[in-house]
């Protein structure tokens, strides 16, 4: 298969590992995380989230990522349910509500009170920014970055997963992402 990164493959191979050990014999169960926010996130992500809220956010790159929006504590009880519920074997996806950083950023800001960034980077300069990993790196005074990863992985991908299964056979509750986004206003 063609994967957008290494995060992608490596995820994929793990997933294959894990059916390979069930088909063995092994009591495995899957637990398949959305794309996790909380407290204290210093992923990409998370740092969006934390500009939307301050309203510092200039500019939107990758508004289009979509996503199945998980608060960490829910992913955490969703993984005691299903060592607690699961069936041996079985996958399940841990994830909350669908959505695009666009949406993300627009509900993350006016939760805070701000106003959301009105540029959007255009593909074609995320693209064409890619190109220039080799020279952007070295003159920041740090490694290559892999903008071209990041980029094929984010602009304009979605990575919708439905958490139906966890609901009705675990019974798995994500809170929705305003009630998960308030954890995350100051005071």
């Amino acid at each position: 298969p063609a994967y957008l990164s290494y995060y992608d493959e490596t995820k994929y191979l793990a997933h294959l590992a894990a059916e390979e050990r069930i088909a063995a014999g092994a009591p495995v169960l899957i637990a398949m995380p959305g794309m996790v926010y909380g407290p204290g996130d210093h992923s990409q992500v998370g740092g969006v989230i934390r500009q939307a809220m301050a309203g510092t956010l200039t500019a939107l790159s990758a508004a289009d990522l979509g996503g199945s929006l998980v608060h960490v504590e829910d992913v955490a009880d969703g993984i005691l349910l299903v060592l607690d519920r699961g069936a041996v074997g079985q996958a399940y996806v841990l994830g909350g509500d669908i959505t695009t950083l666009r949406e993300l950023v627009r509900r993350a800001a006016a939760l805070a009170g701000k106003s959301p960034p009105t540029f959007t980077t255009p593909s074609w300069v995320l693209q064409a920014v890619a190109g220039l990993s080799s020279v952007i790196g070295p003159a920041l005074g740090g490694p290559e970055p892999n903008l071209a990863e990041t980029i094929r992985a984010s602009d304009g991908v979605t990575y919708w997963a439905s958490s139906e299964k966890a609901k009705r056979e675990l019974g798995y509750a994500p809170r929705d992402l305003d009630a998960g986004l308030r954890t995350l206003l100051p005071g």
